[in-house]
């Protein structure tokens, strides 16, 4: 299984570099180090069910693997790569994942976990999106899957979580060194994500 860049004549300290930050930071991943996040540090709690360790488990099965098991089936098959490059391939692989999201909103729902159900809620609506956006252009994948759940973690945090910020420009940059995304996809893909979850939260996040 490789990735979109490893089937360049990519090479040089830059090109090392932005395959660290582009390794670290897909949005399953993303949505692995939220998870935690709001598990060990969620200012409303997790509700009377879940505790830090079994919402950890829950995401990792229903927000991070399930969700990409097609991909890594067919990364293992040699018919795609890990990255999915060829954008035209991309529809069916989003539309797989949509129903884990939505199933995950539905189920910390029940649970009475609002600080997850408002993650769950924010991934359908942005995957959502850029399945919309993969329409017409290779949205960034990458740059979406940070810039929804870094806005999850200003509006619950506040400022505090400035540093998400300097994520989004490493990974804008990371991602047009690796040329898997001209300069304004990957920008877009950042912007997607911040304008749907801004649109998402208020209607999920009710504290």
């Amino acid at each position: 299984m490789k990735y979109g860049d490893e089937l360049l004549d990519l090479q040089g300290r830059r090109v090392f570099v932005a395959r660290a930050i582009s390794r670290l930071t897909p949005a399953p991943l993303i949505n692995l180090y939220v998870g935690i996040i709001f598990s060990l540090y969620s200012p409303i709690g997790l509700g009377l069910i879940l505790t830090p360790l079994s919402n950890i488990i829950l995401c990792i099965i229903m927000m991070v693997i399930l969700p990409i098991t097609p991909i890594l089936h067919s990364a293992r098959k040699g018919n795609v790569d890990l990255d999915v490059s060829e954008w035209e391939d991309r529809t069916k692989y989003f539309l797989f994942s949509l129903p884990f999201y939505a199933g995950a909103f539905i189920m910390y729902s029940i649970l009475g976990c609002v600080i997850m159900s408002a993650l769950a809620a924010a991934y359908f609506t942005v995957t959502s999106g850029v399945t919309i956006a993969n329409q017409k252009s290779k949205i960034s994948v990458h740059g979406a899957g940070i810039g929804g759940p870094g806005t999850a973690l200003f509006f619950v945090f506040g400022w505090i979580a400035f540093p998400v910020v300097i994520m989004w420009i490493l990974v804008i940059w990371s991602r047009t060194v690796l040329e898997q995304h001209s300069l304004s996809q990957s920008i877009g893909g950042v912007f997607l994500g911040i304008i749907i979850t801004l649109a998402t939260y208020p209607f999920v996040y009710i504290v």
